[in-house]
């Protein structure tokens, strides 16, 4: 996880941006991305994203979804 609290801040404002583009294949790898953070505080972002009309997104969430878990463990 990142120690510079206001850079991870950066990172996930960024993050979450990225989420609400307009292509799937930014908001797919957004979602990748906040997985690999590892922060099991960003799953309700992820959650929400699971709504997207984009298969591709919908997959990259589930597998973030499933580091976050894997990380926890």
């Amino acid at each position: 996880m990142i120690q510079n609290p206001a850079y991870y801040q950066m990172v996930l404002d960024t993050l979450c941006t990225a989420l609400e583009d307009a292509r799937p294949a930014v908001r797919a790898k957004a979602a990748e991305a906040l997985g690999k953070i590892g922060d099991v505080a960003i799953a309700p972002i992820l959650v929400k994203a699971f709504k997207d009309t984009s298969p591709e997104v919908r997959s990259s969430v589930i597998q973030a979804l499933g580091q976050l878990i894997l990380n926890e463990a």
